[in-house]
């Protein structure tokens, strides 16, 4: 879907959820009206001056806006370039990996000093502070990729400027802010309707910042680039290659990073790009591996040889269900290279997943005796599982891919497919990313 074609109900101002943030945030500190808010029949809804709180909820959700909220309130004590630069040196001072980052990265002071002389327009600034106040988990998330995303470009000497690079990483889950709270929850199971709401959020973010006074059109781009994949695995346009613009190849990697760092240890995060290559910038993923700087201290404790041999056996049990059920496929449609039929993706997708099981050294045909390799190399068994995690990843990020394309592949053996899919996210053994 074209950012520009979103559907009405999609844009910015009309969630409920946003505005219940803002609304609640009012109760805590002073939420003025700037300019006085209508609806879009001309009612108005909010005269210029009022006081903003949880009472308004109802009122302001009961209508569709004339124009995006945050155009019309202002707050007092903003998040600024100052207080953004201190919350960033907080994050450095309290974490181990952050300062090994930036330290790495070369002066760590110019992060600070392009931090406090930021240019926030004022919308900006309204839904950050909103972010800091009521969305802390997500708040926090942009810190540390604006973190991540500019230690990659001091180090690889990017000629984007600062500025756009921070503006681009703080705000590029901004669209998240529009989608039910408990659906972010890392203990939430969620549904395939509800990853659709997850999959629009660049769009909203791009939609909500694109066309506002003093935002860089390139960092905009970047936020509704920012999950897409050199390979075409990603959302919300499955765009490939150079079609993904620089700075949205930066967030990518400095996004998926943040969730890694925060969820797993080092070793587990280096895996994770080493078997992920195809799908992030290779000198993006070189330069961040050499930032994190991996080393043995950073090692964890050695898996049981049974998790690692029911990792094992799943994947072999995926890739010998799917042999059967490419037979079947190809009945249906014939894969070639360049080849753009609905299915191309998957026969692309599982080739690269059997090529990483090929480079690892591991049999596809009988996984176990990859195990019996690790009885008297726990450091390699360490290893192993890392890279057995992120196979489970990849393979549940596949089959997420397949219900994305659904609307393509009407007409197929969905009966068959959606078998393979259930198989696809089973077992359940790591966070997602």
């Amino acid at each position: 879907m074209k950012a520009d074609l979103l559907p009405p109900h999609d844009l910015p101002g009309e969630s409920p959820h946003y505005i219940r943030a803002v609304t609640e945030m009012g109760n805590t500190r002073e939420v003025l009206v700037s300019a006085d808010i209508y609806a879009s029949n001309g009612m108005k809804l909010l005269a210029k001056g009022a006081r903003v709180d949880s009472r308004q909820y109802a009122r302001l959700t009961r209508h569709r806006l004339s124009a995006p909220l945050d155009n019309m309130l202002t707050t007092d004590r903003p998040v600024d370039g100052n207080i953004l630069a201190l919350e960033v040196d907080r994050i450095i001072a309290q974490d181990a990996i952050y300062r090994r980052i930036v330290t790495r990265a070369g002066d760590p002071r110019m992060l600070k000093h392009s931090l406090a002389g930021l240019p926030l327009p004022p919308p900006v600034q309204l839904r950050l502070t909103v972010m800091s106040e009521q969305c802390k988990a997500i708040y926090q998330h942009c810190l540390r990729v604006a973190v991540i995303a500019f230690a990659v470009a001091q180090r690889l000497r990017l000629p984007e400027e600062h500025a756009t690079i921070l503006l681009a990483a703080l705000c590029h889950d901004m669209g998240e802010m529009h989608t039910d709270p408990e659906i972010l929850e890392l203990t939430h199971s969620i549904t395939a309707e509800e990853r659709r709401f997850i999959h629009v959020h660049p769009i909203t973010g791009y939609v909500l910042l694109h066309e506002l006074p003093g935002f860089p059109a390139a960092a905009a781009q970047a936020i509704l680039q920012h999950h897409e994949r050199l390979d075409g695995s990603g959302y919300p346009h499955a765009l490939s290659g150079n079609s993904i613009s620089t700075l949205g190849k930066l967030l990518g990697v400095a996004d998926v990073a943040e969730a890694a760092i925060k969820r797993f240890d080092l070793p587990r995060v280096d895996m994770l790009f080493r078997i992920n290559r195809a799908r992030f910038a290779p000198a993006m993923l070189d330069a961040l591996r050499d930032l994190l700087h991996v080393t043995a201290s950073d090692e964890h404790n050695v898996p049981s040889e049974n998790d690692t041999a029911a990792q094992l056996q799943h994947l072999g049990e995926l890739l010998h269900a799917w042999f059967s059920l490419r037979a079947m496929l190809v009945g249906q449609q014939a894969p070639a290279p360049g080849d753009q039929a609905p299915l191309a993706f998957l026969f692309e997708r599982m080739a690269q997943i059997r090529s990483v099981v090929l480079q690892a050294g591991m049999d596809p045909d009988n996984m176990g005796s990859m195990l019996a390799m690790t009885q008297d190399a726990p450091e390699l068994r360490v290893e192993l599982h890392a890279m057995l995690d992120e196979m489970d990843w990849l393979l549940r990020d596949l089959a997420n891919e397949i219900d994305r394309r659904s609307p393509e592949l009407s007409g197929l053996s969905h009966g068959a497919l959606k078998d393979w899919q259930l198989q696809l996210r089973q077992p359940e053994m790591a966070v997602a990313h």
